[in-house]
């Protein structure tokens, strides 16, 4: 079966499901996870022994495995909430002190798997008419940002749009959201609640100009 070329963030765009444990394409119809956890490490090395030693625990997919900007290292897992835990477990004991952040989200949100494969960006989305303001959350850490995502997506009516994780960011991540001004507050109060600490920035747009409607970054 033929396999597509990686994409910057070293995540295969397309790629047939194979019988070992490489991951299915983020955009997959079929149903994901329902478990999803990260590992984000101080250290390149020590990120593929933490790697190593989670999928030899026990039967959860290996996502990613991947070195990010600011020296930084990511490991994604997906699998049942049991496999998952077991695996993120053993990977944070690999990892020792060299763990900089973890999250594991036992029923990810639909919009969260397509994020992994950051960077994202999205169609022109200047003649959706729900769209009408816009939040960006930006997070010290992936882990953050994604721990606030999901939270973001499951409070309210909202679409993910543009998505970046550590690469040219010096190790932090950043999503955009859109929806209906109440949506955008209220999502973007739950990610604010989820990231914590570990967050840099939340901003809001009520009404985005023109010229930053439908592509925030240009």
């Amino acid at each position: 079966m033929s396999r597509a070329a990686n994409d910057e963030s070293g995540v295969p765009r397309t790629e047939a499901k194979a019988k070992d444990r490489s991951a299915p394409p983020a955009t997959a119809a079929a149903a994901r996870g329902p478990a999803l956890g990260v590992l984000e490490l101080a250290t390149i090395g020590r990120g593929v022994v933490a790697a190593d030693a989670a999928v030899k625990r026990a039967p959860a997919v290996l996502l990613s495995s991947r070195a990010v900007s600011g020296g930084k290292h990511l490991v994604m897992l997906e699998g049942g909430v049991a496999e998952v835990e077991e695996a993120m477990a053993a990977g944070a004991m690999a990892a020792g002190d060299l763990l900089l952040d973890r999250v594991t989200l036992a029923a990810a949100d639909d919009q969260v798997w397509p994020m992994l494969g950051a960077p994202v960006t999205p169609p022109d989305w200047a003649g959706d008419a729900g769209a009408e303001a816009v939040a960006i959350l930006e997070t010290r850490t992936v882990c953050a940002a994604i721990a606030a995502a999901d939270a973001a997506c499951k409070a309210a009516d909202v679409v993910v749009r543009d998505v970046r994780f550590a690469v040219d960011l010096a190790g932090k991540a950043y999503f955009a959201l859109t929806g209906a001004l109440g949506a955008i507050e209220a999502s973007s109060d739950a990610a604010r609640q989820a990231a914590g600490d570990r967050l840099v920035g939340a901003e809001l747009i009520a009404q985005p100009a023109p010229e930053l409607r439908g592509r925030l970054f240009r």
